[in-house]
């Protein structure tokens, strides 16, 4: 959006907007634009985002005309705290939003020049913003004026923090402020505001959430008192399993107890289990109600007369997690994959795509093709046999010769077993956007670690390696287990499968993992701000020479080459 008058911080930051009018042009972006901020764009693009969305010019929509959103457990906790903060906006200057973890706006409250309310903040809708940037990162995220992807907001400022769970830490959603572009620099003259409403907020949904998951413990406890009955209590978000359900259960009969227990909180009809074929059991279920509300079910399983108990098989690696991001992704993988279509994989490097690939199309007859590996790979492609299954990693590497192949073959055949994977980064060319375009409509996007950290006990079990005989099993102490999950994980599960090799490899003591045996950067807990790769490279060497000499900060200084006021200085850039 072009204004008459541009606010300070627009003329003090006129590199930033020239990078980015050339960058929305196509032509060479120059030097000492951050590396998050340009990636940020290259993602907008890719996501297809127009940098001119937004209302008709003449049609000003204020945040009070905003569709109303459907009611949550995290609107109800959070809409009378904002209410009482929202006043401290001032008038016609600042806005407050409330989003949920799919960044859908849910509560509005204020307006300023220029700030169009969106229904939503995902950066596949709107691109680069903060509420997006810290949903990403689990902490607090400032976007200033050209930082932004879209028009609208070249003078706008926000700054966002995420909403966490009171149990598990998950993030529900973000508060942010938006106001007119501020002539400092950051923080934003509001970032108390939005820390203070996000911890009135989580402190409301404490005080909200212990009593139905306290009345369904009390109900699976009255179900299980014999050791050998198989009991699991589930509301759609918890679960509480016995021994001798665990035992009986298979991952397809919890699914669909889960779905039954979500049924049963939005029906008035009894609840009943349809448990797929060949499952083994049956199961008897009972409601569990709060005040005459059905706040989850109790399933007693019995095992049928014609078949033997089963033992619930362990999970694979690729698939282990049972986080409703990553759950809600493989299923939808799996539902895709049953007709003769290809079907697109796409997340960051290391959040398992190929090995979700492989597991789709079992071990049998199946073919890999790694665009990464070089070759001519469009000959590969052209002499494939389509009654195989084919599996085509790093789509983002292929060359011009073997996308126009492979897009050929899809204009002709139309039902292949094909799964292709692909690292959104740098601004795909024609054809791979052609390709992409065509595969929208059954693509697969993978959470990273980040978002699914309660994944991260089931993960360490999964990838940790066999003991050797006589050895204990790889455990963790809580301490160990809270840096773990803090880590932002940029490699996303391959390197945690990295940690936990070199852990189970060369650690020389016993008992559980303690946090003083983990690498620096995951020991040291998240810097305070998100890093570019070369900041992470960075942080990673000084961290490690402070560990190597026992954290004397003139030592590490001097075997880094740098003097001690440099140390400080990056010290408290990267820790605050």
């Amino acid at each position: 959006m072009t204004t008459t008058e541009p606010s300070p911080a627009v003329r003090a930051l006129p590199p930033l907007r020239v990078a980015r009018e050339r960058f929305l042009a196509g032509r060479p972006v120059p030097d000492g634009v951050p590396e998050e901020v340009l990636a940020a764009w290259r993602r907008a693009r890719f996501y297809g985002v127009p940098h001119d969305f937004g209302v008709p010019h003449g049609s000003r929509q204020s945040a009070a005309d905003a569709p109303r959103p459907v009611e949550s457990a995290l609107l109800g906790a959070a809409r009378p705290v904002l209410e009482r903060i929202a006043p401290a906006l001032g008038t016609g200057r600042s806005v407050l939003l409330l989003t949920d973890a799919r960044l859908r706006v849910l509560w509005t409250y204020g307006n300023a020049p220029g700030l169009v309310p969106c229904p939503g903040l995902s950066e596949q809708e709107v691109g680069h913003n903060s509420a997006a940037l810290a949903l990403r990162s689990r902490r607090r995220a400032e976007v200033h004026g050209p930082e932004h992807f879209l028009d609208l907001w070249q003078d706008m400022s926000a700054v966002s923090v995420p909403v966490l769970a009171p149990k598990g830490g998950q993030a529900l959603g973000t508060l942010t402020v938006a106001s007119h572009l501020p002539g400092g620099r950051p923080p934003h003259p509001q970032a108390a505001l939005a820390e203070a409403a996000a911890a009135a907020v989580e402190a409301e949904l404490l005080a909200r959430a212990g009593r139905p998951e306290q009345v369904l413990l009390d109900a699976y406890l009255r179900a299980a008192r014999r050791e050998d009955r198989a009991v699991a209590a589930l509301d759609g978000r918890n679960r509480l399993i016995s021994a001798a359900a665990e035992r009986l259960a298979t991952p397809e009969v919890l699914r669909a107890l889960e779905h039954t227990a979500l049924a049963a909180r939005h029906t008035d009809a009894p609840p009943v289990a349809e448990l797929p074929e060949g499952a083994g059991c049956g199961a008897r279920i009972d409601p569990v109600r709060q005040e005459g509300v059905v706040v989850g079910i109790v399933a007693v399983l019995e095992p049928r007369a014609q078949d033997a108990p089963r033992p619930r098989p362990l999970p694979l690696p690729c698939l282990a997690g049972s986080s409703p991001p990553w759950r809600h992704a493989v299923e939808r993988a799996a539902e895709l994959v049953r007709s003769p279509e290809p079907v697109l994989l796409t997340g960051e490097r290391g959040t398992g795509k190929t090995a979700l690939a492989r597991e789709l199309l079992g071990p049998a007859g199946v073919q890999v093709v790694d665009a990464a590996e070089g070759g001519t790979l469009e000959g590969d492609l052209a002499e494939w046999a389509a009654a195989s299954p084919l599996v085509l990693r790093h789509a983002e590497r292929l060359t011009q010769p073997a996308v126009a192949t492979l897009n050929s073959l899809l204009d002709t055949h139309s039902e292949l077993r094909l799964l292709v994977t692909h690292t959104p980064g740098t601004a795909p060319g024609p054809c791979l956007q052609r390709l992409l375009d065509k595969l929208a409509a059954r693509t697969v996007v993978l959470p990273p670690l980040r978002e699914r950290t309660e994944d991260i006990r089931e993960l360490l079990a999964a990838l940790a390696p066999r003991p050797a005989p006589g050895r204990p099993p790889l455990t963790w102490t809580l301490d160990a287990l809270r840096a773990l999950e803090q880590h932002p994980w940029p490699g996303n599960v391959t390197e945690l499968a990295h940690v936990v090799q070199a852990l189970a490899e060369h650690r020389r003591i016993a008992g559980p993992v303690r946090r003083d045996e983990l690498p620096d950067t995951v020991r040291e807990g998240p810097a305070v701000r998100p890093l570019s790769p070369m900041e992470h490279a960075e942080r990673a060497t000084i961290l490690e020479t402070l560990h190597r000499h026992g954290g004397n900060k003139s030592r590490a200084a001097a075997a880094l080459g740098i003097g001690r006021a440099t140390l400080y200085r990056k010290l408290r850039e990267y820790e605050g």
